[in-house]
């Protein structure tokens, strides 16, 4: 098994993810992320489809809560 980078095990990236308010979906080929009109999908890192790249789940939790920051902004 060859992996790059940090990993996270897929369970613990669904745990973050789900606490931000992601609905995940765990698919043959990675996990399939969706909120309201927001998707994302984070592909599996190795052969044993257990982990996932930290930098890819980072990068879910950052873009979600920027949409959330941008619904709570007033519009002049």
């Amino acid at each position: 098994m060859s992996v790059e980078g940090v990993c996270l095990l897929a369970s613990e990236a669904i745990r973050r993810l789900e606490a931000e308010g992601w609905r995940v979906e765990i698919a043959d080929d990675g996990l399939r992320l969706a909120n309201g009109k927001l998707t994302r999908f984070i592909a599996y890192r190795d052969s044993l489809t257990s982990l996932v790249n930290r930098g890819d789940t980072d990068d879910a939790l950052w873009t979600l809560r920027r949409a959330k920051s941008a619904r709570k902004r007033p519009t002049p």
